[in-house]
């Protein structure tokens, strides 16, 4: 049987900067990765006609993401300004909406209930920008809403309560928010109230990308462990099980799968660095404390559809977020090369989006099965959808002469102008030159991230899961990733389980380390 150190199960970022920290600490580390090919789990950067389609994680705040922006530092990683969630403004009206909802549009409104839900002036934007990582862990394991703790709530019932917000404002927050309200998903309340003050700093908060693309991050992670004596990289390798060797001792034996069979390997620690639902697939194998708290988290679905084209129909000036309604998205972002590269005068369309719009384009995925990576070019029939949405509402608002949010070029403007709408969907549809889709609610990732569910004390959940055994007191079995973490939803949040399980590790003496 082979035996290893300290094994790693997974290789997205969780598990790459885990065996980082572990062999820096002098330990030998295997690191396990289902894929053959791919690394960096659910980072995903593909380059399409020049432009960077991020099909996983495109923005960041590394003012709010310390272990993030260290981490980008040690890579030498560099980060380019990105834009924030906004609102499109909806022009009908709202007069059914109490008064003191009137006149907001569906961000104000999110920000207003979560004031209310806190018991703050709607207005103390002051006290948002003044809250760190200290009051945002008071608030998770003790505010109150009417006597009831936040965390044994779900956020959608939070907004509902008496004096927060009316049930016409949040039908309009949840049907016309370009951002992730998760209204629906009705996640814990505390934590997605958290969640969302992080975002709504207006001091201390920069949001940013990746120069490059964010698979820069998976590139210089690979490089410095490739180059590093005490790890092994393992692609085309499963976890299929794992259990002590006897009664009561320490050491693990593991099942892994690998393009040949099926081996054995003796571990005397074992991090899983998985999402949810690989997690789920092993639950058999977890002791019975651990295995029943897997569903504290829900995963949910997001997807992201990419058009590249030839003919961009909107300006150099044309603000994202914006004109998201026209389509099943929840986000929607216009991409033109700077003015002084554009050599070619292409654009790219960002399409990004949870439930329920995730049900409209999955459809189009050809092979459902073997989902790993984003689909390029496979079903034109996205194009077709995609064209005629757009020519619809761009004709509508020629001929109604309407203000829009889409801010249409000169020449696009006149020739829109002119062309029935089966003309202009032709002529949309004529000018994407390629396309892709990636649906994250499909295996092996099942979701694209995670959030507490209602009545669950995350804190107590990332304790546990930190270092468990299966009686033998070792401590030597973790589970670690963006799933059960403080900050779901982004690298930052992987980073801090990480150091939460790595903590309790010791290193090894130096005159024990190889020379």
């Amino acid at each position: 049987m082979k035996k290893a150190d300290i094994v790693i199960a997974g290789g997205g970022i969780a598990g790459l900067v885990c065996a980082k920290r572990l062999a820096s600490a002098g330990h030998h580390i295997l690191i396990l990765e289902a894929s053959s090919d791919r690394w960096g789990g659910r980072i995903e950067t593909e380059e399409m006609d020049g432009f960077i389609a991020e099909y996983g994680p495109m923005r960041f705040e590394p003012t709010l993401q310390p272990r993030f922006a260290q981490l980008c530092a040690e890579l030498g990683v560099d980060l380019v300004d990105f834009s924030g969630p906004s609102a499109e403004e909806i022009t009908a009206a709202d007069v059914d909406l109490p008064e003191p909802e009137q006149g907001l549009n569906s961000l104000q409104l999110l920000k207003r209930g979560i004031m209310l839900i806190m018991g703050r002036d709607v207005n103390d934007q002051a006290w948002i920008d003044r809250l760190n990582e200290t009051d945002y862990m008071r608030l998770r394991k003790h505010a109150q809403l009417h006597g009831q703790p936040l965390w044994d709530m779900g956020f959608w019932n939070a907004l509902s309560s008496q004096g927060i917000l009316s049930h016409r404002a949040l039908v309009k927050l949840r049907d016309t928010g370009t951002f992730y309200h998760m209204i629906p998903e009705n996640l814990n309340a505390a934590e997605w109230i958290i969640w969302w003050l992080r975002a709504l700093k207006t001091v201390g908060q920069q949001l940013a990308c990746i120069a490059g693309g964010s698979s820069r991050l998976t590139d210089e992670l690979l490089a410095g462990l490739r180059a590093h004596p005490n790890i092994t990289l393992a692609g085309g390798h499963t976890l299929l099980a794992f259990r002590p060797t006897g009664l009561g001792q320490a050491a693990l034996e593991l099942d892994v799968k690998t393009q040949s069979g099926t081996t054995q390997i003796q571990a005397e620690r074992l991090v899983l660095a998985l999402p949810r639902q690989p997690l789920v697939k092993l639950v058999t194998q977890l002791p019975e404390h651990i295995a029943e708290q897997l569903d504290s988290v829900n995963g949910f679905p997001m997807l992201k559809v990419f058009f590249v084209c030839n003919t961009p129909w909107w300006t150099h000036e044309q603000a994202p977020q914006q004109y998201a309604n026209c389509m099943p998205t929840r986000e929607i972002h216009y991409f033109r090369r700077a003015p002084d590269q554009d050599h070619d005068g292409h654009g790219m369309v960002l399409l990004y989006m949870d439930r329920p719009s995730t049900e409209f384009w999955r459809h189009y995925i050809v092979d459902a099965e073997r989902h790993d990576r984003a689909e390029v070019d496979q079903n034109a029939r996205i194009v077709d959808a995609f064209a005629l949405f757009v020519a619809r509402d761009v004709k509508r608002s020629l001929e109604s002469n309407q203000t829009s949010s889409l801010k249409l070029t000169e020449h696009a403007r006149r020739l829109f102008s002119e062309m029935s709408l089966s003309e202009a969907t032709s002529y949309i549809r004529g000018s994407i030159i390629t396309y892709g889709i990636r649906d994250w609610a499909r295996a092996p990732y099942g979701a694209a991230n995670h959030g507490w569910q209602p009545g669950v004390r995350s804190w107590k959940v990332m304790d546990a899961f930190k270092a468990f055994d299966f009686g033998s007191g070792a401590k030597n079995v973790h589970i670690v990733g963006e799933a059960y973490s403080d900050y779901q939803g982004f690298i930052e949040g992987a980073l801090n389980s990480v150091e939460l399980a790595v903590a309790g590790i010791a290193p090894v003496p130096a005159d024990k380390q190889d020379n």
